[in-house]
């Protein structure tokens, strides 16, 4: 123990190189289409991520007119369950030639 009662602890550079991983955030991007409509992103955003109307239309608003947006900042693995989990939503059943998910990515923040 060190004078002040605190104790330090080495971690083996695997542990280590864990904890600097971790520390990293990463956008979840939400890339645009002509395959889907408002109402899908919307509700898409709403079911998998427990965004409000209201949040999920700014950034449907975003993907719309910027071509993309960040749906959420976070740790790698959870940003790449979001990417997955919006690659498997499946097509908006409300067009005709929707014919599969909208597309997105993960980015680290920075890039």
């Amino acid at each position: 123990m060190s004078p002040s009662g605190a104790t330090t602890e080495t971690l083996p550079s695997e542990q280590t190189a864990t904890l600097v991983e971790n520390a990293r955030l990463y956008e979840l991007i939400l890339f645009n289409d002509d395959d889907h409509s408002y109402q899908y992103v919307i509700e898409m955003l709403g079911n998998l991520f427990g965004l409000s109307p209201q949040d999920a239309f700014s950034i449907t608003y975003d993907v719309d007119f910027i071509g993309q947006a960040v749906v959420k900042t976070c740790p790698l693995e959870e940003a790449m369950i979001g990417r997955d989990q919006i690659h498997n939503y499946g097509p908006d059943h409300r067009l005709e030639n929707s014919s599969g998910s909208m597309r997105a990515a993960v980015q680290e923040v920075g890039e």
